[in-house]
């Protein structure tokens, strides 16, 4: 539809029907020709929003009355989830299972929109007590506002909101005890602050992880355990193969590999987390180390049976697609959390000879729209 002639300002406010949801977890809807991304709406409501950005082809705001209410609205569990608010989480106000059911579908649409596959991945539940959505994360980033208040940020803003407690945040992070504090010189806190020892329980092994505080490691208290099983399940490597571990970290996929008796290589820019690895998998003399850029060390790899991708949001480079597809591995793991990269490297793989084997989605973030997806691809079979 074009747009008409009619304008909006910002603070303005105007009735919308909602009728889809966006990939970073807003909801859309359609209003003479305009698209507005709002906050705090489900799709299907009725609801009187205000603008809070104005744009040349889209306006975002924020639903400050719900006229037509879903069925799946509920109170949020936190007091600071309103519009102003704190820009941490996206979905209090919604059931948990429409949860899921809305970030299924945002998997489909960037598929769809990126790829042009037809793909359907039910986002599946992580045990948690009463599917409750909170009480999950066991790492937390906070910021410090300038007279010393730790919160969040607010929604596309740069500006704190201080908050006492975090509902997502583990009991073992002591959130309120935390926040309570005033701090001085420093703009960011992360939490847990030391080096600290993860363990995860696989096919009934515990593995021990050393992971400093400079380190990557899910944010979801049983985010390592739930991917490092699909991950096993996807590649199903076998003794004496040679498994390439991209973007490892502190080793999480490594050492489940070497522990199946795998030859692995594990490539990560980060010298801490590399030197995090080499702790993590010292019991192993059939490893490799690569620290590095991932498609520069890529051409230390002579032969890979198995491999594991783990990149950052962005997705994996072409390149190093490009010298995955080289080495000819029967099986490809690829771990993302966005789909809208997992999607457009999927189309590179099929462009260069692999498919979609198997494909799961795991709710590693409630309340938040980010999707954590595990897929599979083996060589197209001509």
């Amino acid at each position: 539809m074009a747009k008409s002639s009619r304008t909006f300002s910002l603070g303005e406010q105007v009735e919308l029907d909602v009728d889809g949801i966006a990939h970073g977890g807003e909801s859309v809807a359609r209003l003479d020709g305009w698209v507005f991304f709002i906050r705090h709406a489900i799709p299907g409501e009725r609801v009187l929003v205000q603008i809070t950005e104005v744009g040349k082809s889209f306006h975002r705001a924020d639903a400050v009355e719900i006229i037509d209410a879903s069925p799946d609205r509920i109170t949020p569990a936190c007091s600071y989830f309103h519009p102003g608010g704190c820009g941490g989480c996206d979905f209090h106000h919604i059931s948990m299972e429409r949860q899921r059911q809305l970030k299924t579908q945002i998997i489909s649409e960037q598929f769809q929109r990126v790829a042009k596959i037809e793909i359907a991945v039910p986002v599946r539940e992580v045990a948690l007590p009463e599917d409750s959505g909170v009480r999950y994360r066991g790492r937390l980033t906070l910021h410090v506002d300038k007279s010393g208040r730790a919160g969040f940020l607010k929604n596309r803003s740069h500006d704190v909101f201080p908050i006492s407690d975090c509902v997502v945040a583990s009991e073992k992070l002591k959130m309120e005890k935390v926040l309570a504090k005033r701090y001085s010189g420093v703009d960011q806190l992360t939490f847990p602050d030391d080096v600290r020892t993860e363990v995860i329980s696989i096919h009934g092994t515990a593995h021990h992880y050393r992971v400093s505080r400079e380190s990557f490691w899910q944010g979801h208290i049983r985010a390592a355990e739930v991917l490092g099983e699909a991950a096993l399940n996807s590649l199903q490597p076998r003794a004496g193969e040679y498994a390439l571990d991209l973007y490892g970290g502190v080793g999480l996929f490594a050492k489940l590999l070497a522990h199946a008796r795998a030859r692995v290589s594990i490539i990560e820019s980060s010298a801490t987390a590399i030197a995090d690895a080499k702790f993590n998998l010292r019991e192993f003399s059939d490893v490799s180390f690569y620290e590095g850029d991932v498609a520069k060390e890529m051409s230390n790899i002579e032969r890979a049976d198995i491999v594991l991708l783990d990149p950052p949001r962005s997705g994996a480079e072409l390149s190093v697609l490009e010298q995955v597809v080289r080495l000819a591995p029967r099986r490809i793991c690829y771990i993302s959390c966005d789909p809208a990269s997992l999607a457009r490297d999927s189309q590179r793989l099929a462009e260069r000879g692999y498919q979609i084997a198997e494909s799961a989605a795991y709710d590693l973030f409630p309340q938040t729209a980010h999707i954590e997806c595990v897929f599979t691809f083996e060589p197209v079979i001509s």
